[in-house]
Parts: structure tokens; C-alpha cells; sequence
């Protein structure tokens, strides 16, 4: 083939190849950013059910038990679904989150305690 027909036909197929592969790799980040709201939500709507379930315990109980931030709850739920995900949701995992949460909750009431 002359190089004024071949020249053209490879840069069209290069053209198409790169077009290709960015549409892959935007569907690819849309995925992660889509999965990474999602997991959000889910911990949010497990926190906010948890804290529910929680106050509705106490006060059946006849406790008047302060309710911890919702946030700890969120930071607690988040963590063991993320360790769910990579396969990690273990008894030693659990018992490390546990302990965050524990350090979460004290900086909190040091942060209230201080202001």
C-alpha cells in the first residue's frame, strides 16, 4: 500500500483505540465514584437506624442515656462495610474498630469539654 492511503487508515485506528479507551476509563471512574456514594448512603442509612434503634432501647429501658453524635455511628457502620468489601470482616477487624470508634467518641467529648 502507498504510504498516503496507509498513513491515514493507521491514525483513524489510533484515533479509535485512544476514544475507546477514555470512554472505558471515565465509565471506570464514574463506577468508583457511584460505588463510593453508594456505600455512604448505605452507612448513613445503617447509622441513623442504629442511633434510632439505640434512643428507643434507653428510653424503653427508663434510661435517660446521653445518644452519641450521629457521626460515630456513621464512622462505625462505614468501617465495617469498607471491611466487608475487601474481604477483611473479621473478629480482629471488628475489635479494631471498636477501638477507633472508642477514640472518636473521646475526642469528642474532649472537643465539647473544651469548648
Amino acid at each position: 500500500m502507498e504510504a498516503n492511503v496507509l498513513i491515514p487508515l493507521i491514525a483513524g485506528l489510533a484515533g479509535a483505540i485512544l476514544g475507546a479507551l477514555s470512554s472505558i476509563v471515565v465509565i471506570l471512574i464514574q463506577q468508583k465514584a457511584q460505588s463510593k456514594r453508594d456505600r455512604l448512603k448505605l452507612a448513613c442509612e445503617m447509622a441513623a437506624q442504629d442511633r434510632k434503634h439505640g434512643i428507643e432501647l434507653a428510653q424503653a429501658n427508663g434510661s435517660n442515656a446521653k445518644a452519641m453524635p450521629v457521626v460515630v455511628f456513621q464512622h462505625f457502620h462505614l468501617e465495617i462495610i469498607k471491611a466487608m468489601e475487601s474481604g477483611k470482616l473479621t473478629d480482629k477487624k471488628l475489635i479494631e474498630i471498636k477501638e477507633k470508634n472508642k477514640a472518636l467518641i473521646a475526642a469528642l467529648e474532649n472537643y465539647h469539654a473544651n469548648s
